[in-house]
């Protein structure tokens, strides 16, 4: 269950992190803070990916479930 709750926090944070980089404007700073923007966008797309990985996730079964 807790993957299920943090997988759907990393979705919902990651999502948003892209959604705000997709939508915003176009700053005109200097060459770092362009990577910066592009190192969190890279950032929100791996925390939407790892997200998902692990909502979707089936979980074990444990050993007090077979014996």
């Amino acid at each position: 269950m807790r993957n299920k709750i943090l997988g759907g926090i990393g979705v919902l944070w990651g999502g948003a992190i892209v959604v705000a980089q997709v939508l915003g404007q176009e700053s005109q700073g200097s060459e770092a803070y362009q990577t910066g923007q592009t190192a969190a966008l890279v950032f929100g797309v791996l925390m939407f990916a790892a997200g998902l990985y692990y909502f979707f996730k089936k979980p074990k079964s444990s050993n007090k479930e077979q014996g």
